[in-house]
């Protein structure tokens, strides 16, 4: 086999996962998306005034487009590489939240679709937006660092979408 016909083989493979992990999420959202409505809000004590900031959630295929405005959900959509769920909310105020849960993404495919990395989320900068005042971004810790898992949403505060 030659170079080219090695590295075709990886850009195919790439993309075949790639296209799996879209496919996963997708439905991963959708399948959390219809029980958003009725799940409650996972939170330990947590008030929550008018005042509170939300956050914009794209979880669902209902809220892809638009999000949706909400308080402590229990899963969120970060960005198109990464998710959150059983979200369990420590603080939820003025400035900032703070919770645990479970984490997954694109970038931990073969590890962490089956089996969800556990992390902190903390959500900041709050702005108004039409209207209403949402978190415009955030920072993830996976539990134990990030070790081998090179990904962007893993260093740093990063924007969250607003609208």
């Amino acid at each position: 086999m030659n170079r080219s016909t090695s590295l075709i083989r990886r850009h195919k493979t790439a993309i075949g996962a790639g296209l799996a992990c879209v496919a996963a999420l997708g439905t991963f959202a959708t399948a959390t998306g219809a029980n958003a409505a009725t799940a409650p809000a996972h939170t330990a004590g947590v008030a929550q005034t008018d005042n509170t900031p939300y956050v914009i959630n794209h979880i669902g295929e209902e809220n892809a487009d638009k999000g949706k405005a909400e308080r402590s959900p229990e899963r969120l959509v970060l960005s198109e590489f990464t998710s959150a769920g059983n979200l369990n909310w420590k603080q939820w105020g003025a400035k900032k939240a703070v919770a645990t849960g479970k984490i997954t993404g694109n970038w931990c495919l073969e590890t962490c679709l089956d089996k969800p990395l556990k992390g902190t989320l903390t959500l900041s900068d709050p702005k108004t937006v039409n209207g209403k005042k949402v978190f415009s971004s955030f920072t993830l810790k996976l539990a134990g660092g990030s070790g081998a898992y090179d990904s962007e949403d893993l260093q740093g505060k990063h924007p969250l979408a607003t609208s």
